[in-house]
């Protein structure tokens, strides 16, 4: 058997996330309340921008920021501003854009993968705040990079799996970006995980078995967004859509149906085809707390989950609900892209 759900009247009741079992039940919770879930949310700034000595304070001790490149591990590599083509932050005055370091702690002890720490972390930019910031909480976030700029770090990416690939103890590896507090980063500057294992990762073996007992299960997956109106885009080979099976209320997917291949086998144009649509769906969602994996190996199609964490969760016994917004939130983010 393969996607299972439940349409009425061709409108979506309940459908089956095929790697994990739970069920997602659409409902109306407009008239619910949610004010002790949210909290409290901070009101824009509207006074004069943080002064220099307040940055000074909050990016002194900062690992991931120009000048304090001795408080990481060792450097495996770094991007120059010259090697990103338009860079968005040549105002920042610094000789590297993006650099990647090993993980002080690693994610997967370094005695199961060969005495090596195949942990990374890809530090995305050197800027620690958005331009003139107003409080402590107006930090650069990914959407704010630029496209290309996001290209060379899937790039970068790239590269990184690849040396992981080299240790023959390394047999599965996973790109993990978590952005704001609410969705667990341990630094407020942003930054990747890139984590090498020495047998497939959990979620990634649990979509191979999906794949091997159900071919079709991602083909049904799309052809279902498109039917539902909850696809975003289409580019090359990759396309996006706001996924009924995932881990939140608002997720979405970005996927390459028909490359079952590496994230560093892509060429670049496929590189450049996923990299768009994901970049293009992380600007739009701007500053919100995130996170996204990127899944690939053990014969599944490379995609990433982008989990928006700003929303209300709750799973309950392997069901979530999933709100009857979700249609009128995917046709607004496809206007909005379409705008961009």
């Amino acid at each position: 058997m393969g996607l299972e759900y439940e349409l009425r009247n061709g409108a979506l009741i309940w459908i089956r996330n095929p790697h994990t079992g739970v069920i997602s039940y659409v409902v109306d919770v407009r008239g619910k309340s949610f004010a002790f879930t949210l909290g409290e949310r901070h009101m824009p700034h509207s006074g004069p921008p943080m002064t220099p000595d307040a940055i000074l304070h909050a990016t002194r001790d900062c690992p991931f920021c120009p000048g304090n490149e001795a408080a990481t591990t060792s450097e495996l590599f770094r991007l120059t501003p010259d090697e990103i083509p338009g860079w968005n932050g040549s105002a920042a005055n610094t000789s590297w854009v993006i650099r990647i370091v090993n993980n002080l702690f690693p994610r997967i002890p370094d005695q199961l993968t060969g005495g090596q720490n195949e942990s990374y972390i890809v530090i995305e930019d050197p800027r620690h705040f958005v331009a003139s910031p107003g409080t402590p909480s107006d930090l650069m976030y990914t959407g704010a990079l630029g496209e290309e700029h996001f290209f060379q770090l899937l790039s970068a990416d790239a590269r990184v799996i690849r040396r992981a690939f080299e240790n023959p103890a390394v047999r599965s590896v996973v790109i993990r970006k978590n952005q704001g507090r609410e969705s667990g980063a341990s630094q407020p500057h942003l930054h990747q995980q890139i984590i090498g294992a020495p047998s497939a990762l959990p979620a990634l073996a649990a979509e191979a078995r999906t794949e091997r007992e159900h071919p079709e299960c991602w083909r049904e997956l799309v052809e279902l967004a498109e039917r539902l109106g909850l696809t975003l885009e289409r580019e090359g080979p990759a396309v996006s859509f706001q996924t009924p099976i995932g881990a939140f209320p608002r997720s979405y997917d970005v996927v390459m149906p028909g490359q079952r291949g590496m994230l560093h086998e892509l060429t670049p144009a496929e590189l450049r085809s996923f990299a768009r649509l994901l970049f293009r769906l992380l600007r739009l969602l701007g500053p919100l707390p995130l996170d996204y994996e990127i899944h690939h190996g053990e014969g599944v199609p490379i995609h990433a989950h982008v989990n928006a964490r700003l929303y209300p969760y709750s799973n309950v016994a392997g069901t979530l609900n999933l709100p009857s917004t979700i249609f009128e939130n995917a046709a607004a983010i496809r206007r909005a892209l379409q705008r961009a």
